[in-house]
């Protein structure tokens, strides 16, 4: 119990630090997503289920503080990237670091899959634009950061 509350509350950081600062962070107007890689840390090295459920309940916050006409997709990816991450808990280290970082990447994919291509689907963007344009760079931008703090953390070493 007191590790949940710890991670709510840390979470809760996280997600104030990326709605006050990440526009710091913004490159070309492109922003990296702090949140899912709280999460995909968290799947890692402590628990699925605290995963999929910190998830859930960091993004249902960020659906509802930006206030989108399709409330619950950011939940909803999160608590699925909260799920695959939790898969490899504990089993990560054996995993080769090439795949390690594949796996990271396939994360954040399906992360922005979730929430860029769900979110743009009724835009006037065409499907090229939306990949070429905000899916790859958020996914390559977040992952340069996961990698960095991944390394720093030592998270996949034995």
């Amino acid at each position: 119990m007191i590790e949940t509350i710890k991670y709510s509350i840390l979470g809760i950081f996280v997600l104030i630090f990326q709605w006050m600062l990440g526009s710091v962070f913004s490159i070309f107007g492109i922003t990296p997503s702090f949140i899912v890689i709280y999460i995909i840390f968290i799947g890692l090295t402590d628990n699925q289920l605290r995963a999929i459920w910190l998830g859930f309940f960091l993004g249902f916050i960020i659906d509802s503080l930006t206030g989108t006409d399709m409330i619950g997709i950011t939940a909803l990816a999160l608590s699925v990237v909260g799920y695959l991450a939790g898969l490899f808990h504990g089993r990560i280290v054996r995993v080769p670091v090439v795949l390690q970082y594949v796996l990271y990447t396939g994360f954040l994919v399906v992360f922005f899959i979730f929430t860029v291509l769900v979110l743009l689907q009724d835009s006037q963007w065409t499907m090229g634009n939306v990949v070429f344009l905000l899916l790859l760079p958020k996914t390559l931008y977040t992952f340069g950061l996961l990698s960095g703090i991944f390394i720093i953390l030592r998270v996949g070493a034995e």
